[in-house]
């Protein structure tokens, strides 16, 4: 029973001398990782306009690929772009709510709202991966 007693108390000590995160490195790790998510923005933008020049040309694209069903293809141009738009939307919307600025805050508070801040982050660069991947998958369906 001593030895319980003893072990806890080390246990116990060890976690309160465990240093506390700082809110400075923890939002460093969210605008590390907003930088890198932010490389990926001008493959949006690239496939978006490659997409808006197929849209805006069907018959140049019904004679360089007779067999294409151009009103199949519109339909699926159309969201491709609208899905690239959200993406786009949902970075934009991250930094107009992204503040960086913590003043007044406790290190813990500061601490958890970065770390929620990595998360959303993370869930927008998982859907800039998602519909990079599907237009290029159908853009490549049109390169000679």
């Amino acid at each position: 029973m001593k030895k319980r007693v003893g072990l806890f108390c080390v246990s116990l000590a060890a976690i309160a001398c465990t240093p506390k995160e700082d809110y400075k490195a923890v939002r460093d790790e969210v605008m590390k990782f907003h930088d890198e998510v932010m490389v990926d923005q001008s493959t949006v933008v690239n496939n978006q306009m490659q997409l808006d020049t197929l849209l805006k040309d069907l018959k140049g694209l019904k004679t360089r690929f007779p067999e294409a069903d151009t009103a199949k293809e519109k339909v699926a141009i159309t969201a491709l772009i609208a899905d690239l738009t959200r993406a786009e939307d949902s970075m934009n919307d991250w930094m107009h709510k992204f503040e960086p600025d913590v003043t007044g805050k406790s290190n813990e508070v500061a601490v958890e709202y970065f770390k929620a801040e990595k998360a959303k982050i993370a869930a927008v660069d998982s859907l800039y991966k998602k519909e990079i991947k599907s237009s290029g998958d159908y853009l490549r369906k049109f390169k000679k």
